[in-house]
């Protein structure tokens, strides 16, 4: 029992450590006419800088209570398909509805793009107006139901 209890402990210490770093960004580089790429700035804010955090840190994060899923994809995407336990605020609609975000929760964003893309723009928004506690789902919601993870259809 005692074992256990540390090997929890551990993991919880983990998933807290990685849901505050960073990914470093991959730097953007460009063709110019003649073949050769340039690097291109990567601007501050921009959906590559934003925060992740990896899907087994997330997942104890949200049973702790300490977090919640936002599924930021079309409410008829969320309908056919989300994270059991996810609160729907389509990124066309987040700034609008801030408030229906629990407050003090660590934000976990997701959506079915490649690199997690809306995901990470709506990061992006939300640390603009003061959410601290945010990052993109690494992987989304593909990569959720590849894992055979709980979903649920229907509006919540």
């Amino acid at each position: 029992m005692r074992r256990t209890t540390t090997m929890l402990i551990a993991m919880l210490v983990a998933a807290a450590a990685s849901a505050q770093m960073k990914v470093q960004p991959q730097p953007m580089v460009k063709a110019t006419p003649n073949g050769a790429q340039q690097p291109q700035k990567v601007q501050a804010g921009s959906w590559e800088t934003a925060r992740r955090i990896p899907r087994d840190a997330a997942i104890m994060l949200v049973k702790s209570g300490k977090a919640v899923f936002v599924d930021i994809r079309s409410f008829e995407t969320y309908s056919k398909g989300h994270i059991k336990g996810a609160i729907s605020v389509p990124r066309s609609q987040l700034m609008s509805r801030l408030r229906e975000i629990p407050p003090g929760k660590f934000v976990i964003t997701y959506c079915a793009c490649v690199r997690e893309h809306t995901a990470a723009l709506a990061v992006t928004e939300l640390e603009v107006h003061g959410f601290k506690n945010a990052a993109a789902l690494s992987g989304g919601w593909n990569e959720w139901t590849a894992a055979g993870l709980p979903t649920a259809t229907g509006a919540n």
